[in-house]
């Protein structure tokens, strides 16, 4: 360490400029008189006896009444050890506020706003931890490989996971992404866009991509929000984008929209689809199963005489599932009227069975 670096040092662990020359002025010559102090260090003379008594009474000198005072530095071992707690502490604070910066401040509308983008990732991480139905990303490819962990124990918990990559975005990180065994599909997005994921519906985590003027991070917790960046995600980057990766030959789909825009021809066409239904029920709120035939599809334009879109399907979306013993019917993200909010529809078998 230099001496300009040294006298900063010792001048955070709260010694005076004076303080501090006089110290290293006894660091050189060991036990010597007070003046003789003052002539090799830039304290006057005048003011070396209070300087050094100053010293003695912070531990760093000890003075000795001869014929006049001398004065000797004292054994650096308590000092020193004392100095490191200090620079644990310091060290130990600078963690401190980074964490607290970091950390969002969460409001009574459940929306926080981090500093960096960054946090947002590190947030996911724990968000798609909680995942029990759906987790929907678009990520960097660095981004994707610092969620795989997370990704890998969703999927083993049966979770859908949705990825969308942006295959033109320039990493910060050498690691790449390896979909198998981490998500449900994996589609690439040819263009640069946001950091975002949805989880279950009621939470998401956001950061605009680097070319944004500002870096933060928006975690938010609810049930609407997240709906507005689900719609984002499904129309303009994953229904968008070719797909790279698909885990299994399952037919399973998250949103009813999608199910309806895949099937709905064929089902007009005389297709019997049967399929598994998991969801909320509207009533009770507790989680549900049905299997069963569809039986009716409803949405605004039906009749439009050509293939739904997704544009078509937006506002309001039913299906109908004739069970064992019931007819249920089946709505979408957010479902009042319906009996099952959909979770998770996975088609189980197709039959051609025209209608009689």
């Amino acid at each position: 360490m230099d001496e300009a670096a040294l006298h900063r040092a010792l001048e955070r662990a709260g010694l005076t400029t004076y303080q501090v020359e006089a110290y290293l002025a006894l660091l050189d010559l060991g036990t010597a008189p007070a003046v003789e102090v003052g002539r090799n260090c830039s304290v006057p003379v005048s003011q070396i006896y209070d300087v050094l008594r100053d010293l003695e009474e912070a531990g760093y000198a000890e003075t000795l009444d001869r014929e006049k005072l001398y004065a000797r530095p004292t054994d650096p071992e308590a000092l020193t050890a004392e100095l490191q707690t200090h620079s644990e502490e310091l060290a130990t604070a600078a963690d401190t506020i980074e964490e607290r910066f970091d950390q969002p401040q969460l409001t009574d509308h459940k929306v926080a706003v981090t500093g960096r983008a960054a946090t947002a990732v590190d947030h996911a991480v724990d968000l798609v931890g909680e995942a029990e139905y759906v987790v929907e990303v678009a990520a960097r490819e660095d981004q994707l490989a610092r969620l795989r962990p997370a990704l890998e124990a969703a999927r083993e918990r049966g979770v859908v996971v949705r990825a969308a990559v942006y295959t033109a975005a320039e990493t910060d990180s050498s690691e790449s992404f390896d979909p198998d065994g981490a998500v449900s599909e994996l589609r690439g997005c040819p263009l640069s866009g946001p950091f975002l994921v949805v989880i279950d519906r009621d939470r998401t985590c956001f950061a605009p991509n680097d070319r944004a003027d500002e870096s933060y991070g928006v975690l938010i917790r609810d049930r609407i929000l997240p709906f507005v960046v689900h719609w984002y995600f499904l129309t303009c980057l994953w229904n968008t984008s070719p797909r790279l990766y698909r885990a299994d030959d399952a037919v399973t789909y998250v949103t009813l929209e999608e199910f309806v825009r895949d099937w709905y021809d064929r089902w007009t066409d005389g297709y019997r689809l049967r399929v598994a239904v998991h969801g909320i029920d509207v009533d009770s709120d507790d989680e549900r199963t049905v299997t069963g035939t569809v039986s009716d599809v409803h949405f605004l334009g039906a009749n439009a005489g050509r293939s739904p879109r997704l544009a078509d399907l937006a506002s309001l979306t039913t299906l109908r599932v004739d069970a064992a013993d019931d007819t249920v019917s089946v709505g979408g993200w957010g479902a009042v009227f319906e009996d099952l909010e959909l979770r998770r529809i996975d088609v189980l078998d197709v039959t051609y069975e025209p209608f009689e």
